[in-house]
This record gives structure tokens, C-alpha cells and sequence, in this order.
């Protein structure tokens, strides 16, 4: 193999790294910013909508605050569709 084949071959492997490197930062900066996004939405949910209630969980979309009942059971008292 030549010289020059040789140093060809080892800029090309290079680049396609450079660019494997770029992307998975990409993908992890974008995965971060979802769950920042995704951590506020819930804190929304517990902390603003259903502040008064002992329980809350958020579900696709849906904040339901929850309250005990007379046995002590969980029961939905109130919903609300978060954009």
C-alpha cells in the first residue's frame, strides 16, 4: 500500500468519527432537554395543579390529582389536560 493510500485511508476514519462523535452529542444534548422539559411538566402537575391533594400523577398528557377515600383508598378528585 502507498503512502499516500495509506494517509487517505486514515483521514476518512477520522472524519467518519468526527462525525459518530458530533452526533452522539447531538443525541445526548436533545435526550437532556427532553427530560428537563418533561421534569417541569410533572412539577407542574404535583407542585401547582394538585398542591392542595396528597397524591399526583401525570400520564400522557394528563395531570389527576388523587384523595383518600373513607377506606383510605386513592380516588381521582380532579384532572386536567396540560398542553
Amino acid at each position: 500500500m502507498t503512502e499516500q493510500k495509506q494517509k487517505n485511508i486514515w483521514k476518512t476514519i477520522a472524519i467518519v468519527f468526527i462525525i459518530l462523535f458530533i452526533l452522539e452529542n447531538l443525541f445526548f444534548a436533545w435526550a437532556l432537554w427532553t427530560n428537563a422539559k418533561e421534569t417541569d411538566i410533572i412539577n407542574t402537575c404535583y407542585y401547582d395543579i394538585c398542591k392542595k391533594y396528597p397524591d399526583a400523577w401525570y400520564e400522557e398528557k394528563i395531570c389527576s390529582c388523587y384523595d383518600y377515600d373513607v377506606l383510605g383508598n386513592l380516588i381521582i378528585v380532579e384532572q386536567e389536560y396540560m398542553k
